[in-house]
């Protein structure tokens, strides 16, 4: 009969093994065959990858010429604060919540153009330069603190620079918290270490993220209240007749004694950014260059936290302190 591999000895001697590298692609075709067949009715689950541990605390680092402090909370919310001028220019919980303006320079050579600079010891034009100094030097960071909720303190002393313009020794520290409840608070404190008394002007001079600010309104405790409108010359004051003012124009005006809690609608993110004075504050300045694309009008409001309507007045030894917080709503 005929011969074959089962039955003749000779041929199946001949037939060489098996190689690793065959069997080994075969039971990889078995498989694939095998996926093929059931994948209508199963299908096999990735493996998981472990979520990346969240970096909670602060982190110091430089952003450019500038030194950044980063914080970030338990909960994920984040603030960026640089020393120069102590400014925070950014809150996430979890969306942007300020706003830096596109014409603002982040290399030390003007105040920084965005999230809350400060104005001290003068608000807008005076005897000294506009807004004073403390938004155009360099802040020492004096501490920082880990923890679900942590901060960075930054100080403030004269200067022969400072000096010259404003002859008065103070000290002034300023500590950002970003909460584990996602907000964000500030504490300016004053302090007048000089052997006489001395009188300021001061503001957060807050701006914040908006979708667009057509479809913004802010509210608070205004009715009733006076309003300086500096866009008129001579600048004219009279009672709000609402408790919530919008911009369509631009927009530079100081409320007289209001302060406490003031909200931001922001329609078009389907958000409300609650500022809350809880101390020091005193009055509310409204500021949008309404129509500068230049400077971004369309996306920010600055609602800003100040002490302008009546100088704070501080003994020798004394301090003044202002407090605000600030949270997001849906």
């Amino acid at each position: 009969g005929i011969a074959t591999a089962s039955n003749d000895p000779v041929a199946a001697a001949a037939e060489p093994e098996p190689q690793p590298q065959a069997i080994a692609a075969m039971f990889r075709f078995a498989c694939m065959a095998a996926l093929a067949a059931s994948a209508s009715g199963f299908r096999a689950a990735a493996p998981r990858r472990a979520a990346s541990p969240l970096r909670m605390g602060v982190e110091e680092s430089t952003e450019g010429p500038l030194k950044k402090v980063t914080l970030t909370s338990a909960s994920g919310a984040t603030a960026e604060v640089y020393p120069f001028g102590a400014c925070v220019t950014s809150f996430k919980a979890p969306s942007e919540v300020l706003f830096v303006r596109p014409d603002a320079k982040m290399d030390g050579s003007k105040p920084i153009s965005g999230g809350l600079p400060h104005c001290f010891p003068q608000f807008g034009p005076g005897e000294i330069q506009q807004h004073g100094f403390a938004r155009n030097v360099e802040w020492n960071v004096l501490s920082t603190e880990d923890g679900p909720s942590p901060s960075v303190t930054l100080e403030l002393v004269e200067s022969d620079y400072t000096m010259e313009m404003w002859p008065h020794k103070f000290r002034n520290l300023f500590t950002v918290t970003v909460g584990e409840d996602n907000t964000l608070s500030t504490k300016l404190e004053v302090e007048n270490r000089d052997d006489a008394p001395f009188s300021f002007t001061g503001a957060l001079h807050s701006y914040f993220n908006v979708a667009d600010i057509d479809k913004t309104a802010v509210s608070g405790d205004f009715e009733g209240a006076y309003v300086l409108d500096r866009m008129q010359d001579p600048p004219s004051r009279e009672a709000s007749k609402e408790a919530t003012l919008t911009i369509d124009a631009e927009t530079d005006c100081l409320v007289e004694g209001v302060a406490g809690t003031v909200k931001i609608a922001d329609e078009a993110a389907d958000r409300t950014i609650v500022i809350d004075n809880q101390e020091g504050w005193a009055d509310t300045v409204l500021w949008n260059p309404y129509g500068s694309d230049a400077m971004g009008y369309k996306n920010f409001v600055c609602v800003e936290s100040a002490k302008v309507n009546e100088p704070v007045e501080v003994a020798p030894g004394d301090n003044w302190c202002a407090t605000m917080k600030l949270s997001v709503t849906a």
